[in-house]
């Protein structure tokens, strides 16, 4: 058996190293957010390594969303002359024209306003991954179709609109009726919801661009129709918002972080190690070529099929 001596200093040893290890992180992430601004201007035409954007991606696929449905997409334009159509087409005051031009890239975000068709598709990732207990997944279809608004924005579009503006209407009225005596969710349209969700994904992207030495701006002005035609995006999704993501103009080159260095991989181990946070183990994700497309809705993104590829190659 251990001594007591022993034993407390081994108890203090390891808070040492967990207050250590949560003073890094916390000053990392300190740098992450202080570190943000909205970039006036762009360095013109200088790419962003594949790898790091892969990594962008791949942090910001870790977005919660409601429900866990997960109901935005992101399109990640570099193509130059689809960034000088929307710029001239659809941008909104010369600041975010010359960005448009000028940044590396721009990512689109697009909230899906028919939310209730990925029900079952999220459904499925659920129960398979056994994340969830069978008692949230017993009400998940039914709660998250009445929650999310989706019939008072379906009204304006759709031939059964009357039916479903009523529906809207008694959700509300119910809910309104019994919010004195218990809880009740406040009941909105499904464009706040979905757009609610797209924003929390774009702070996702953004601080994970920034980790990187990326400069962004988020951007509201722009003519969504004439974007949307543009992109290609369908009349199911809206875009809330887009980020222009590059490099900062006339400052001293981005140093990138070594992307193969196995101390990036080891914070979960060190973690545990540390008595930090016990893991708990992850909702499911869409794949990353669901959620993230190339210049136009649904195009395939290049720099995802280069990652794909040679992950097949190394299984084989």
């Amino acid at each position: 058996m251990f001594s007591p001596t022993i034993t407390c200093f081994a108890k203090a040893s390891t808070n040492a190293a967990a207050k250590t290890n949560a003073n890094a992180k916390l000053k990392a992430f300190r740098q992450i957010t202080q570190s943000r601004v909205s970039a006036r201007r762009f360095e013109p035409n200088v790419a962003v390594p594949d790898d790091v954007w892969r990594d962008v991606l791949q942090m910001t696929l870790t977005s919660p969303s409601g429900f866990n449905l997960q109901p935005t997409h992101m399109l990640l334009l570099r193509c130059p002359k689809i960034k000088a159509t929307l710029s001239k087409h659809a941008m909104l005051g010369f600041g975010n024209q010359y960005r448009t031009n000028d940044a590396s890239a721009i990512a689109v975000f697009c909230a899906d306003l028919e939310p209730s068709k990925r029900i079952d598709r999220i459904f499925a990732m659920e129960r398979e991954s056994g994340t969830r207990e069978d008692g949230y997944l017993a009400v998940l279809r039914v709660a998250s179709s009445f929650l999310t608004g989706e019939s008072s924005t379906l009204s304006s579009n759709n031939s059964s609109g009357s039916s479903t503006h009523v529906s809207s209407f008694l959700k509300r009225a119910f809910t309104s009726a019994l919010s004195p005596v218990q809880p009740m969710p406040t009941m909105e349209n499904v464009e706040s919801w979905s757009y609610k969700n797209a924003g929390i994904m774009s702070q996702m992207y953004t601080m994970s661009a920034t980790a990187h030495g990326l400069s962004t701006c988020m951007m509201e002005g722009f003519d969504a129709r004439r974007a949307k035609e543009i992109l290609r995006i369908p009349d199911r999704y809206g875009i809330p918002l887009m980020v222009a993501t590059g490099y900062d103009y006339g400052v001293p080159p981005v140093v990138h972080a070594d992307l193969n260095d196995d101390d990036l991989d080891s914070i979960a181990e060190e973690d545990d190690e540390s008595g930090g946070t016990a893991k708990q183990k992850r909702t499911p994700r869409l794949e990353m070529d669901e959620v993230f497309f190339g210049d136009t809705f649904g195009e395939p993104l290049e720099l995802l099929q280069t990652l794909r590829q040679g992950g097949e190659e190394e299984a084989a």
